[in-house]
């Protein structure tokens, strides 16, 4: 297993670098600034929380997040989809050429 990811670290490492204030983060997200603070210390924090703080402070801290992980995790780029559509389209093909066929065999025999 990868090491955690501690989310107060990073929402604090954001701050710190943008040279922001925790009173304004707070004022914008209507809370008491003592919360940004709790955040800071957090090794979680809930998903809805998280994206208050991202619209708040216009930062992906969810791309930071998938960053961190592995590289060896499974990702599905457009190039993958499109190469498993192109498949599935060739297979649709494939059977309604077969169905065409048996319909015409059964038409024969009757």
């Amino acid at each position: 297993m990868t090491k955690s990811i501690h989310i107060g670290s990073l929402i604090k490492q954001f701050i710190d670098k943008k040279y922001l204030r925790r009173t304004d983060v707070a004022y914008s997200m209507g809370i008491p600034n003592t919360a940004i603070y709790a955040y800071e210390k957090r090794n979680s924090i809930q998903t809805d929380t998280l994206f208050r703080l991202c619209e708040t402070l216009n930062h992906n801290f969810f791309m930071d997040i998938a960053n961190a992980l592995p590289k060896e995790y499974t990702q599905h780029s457009a190039s993958d989809k499109d190469k498993l559509l192109a498949e599935q389209a060739k297979e649709l093909h494939k059977l309604k050429l077969e169905n065409d066929l048996l319909k015409e065999l059964i038409m024969n025999k009757k």
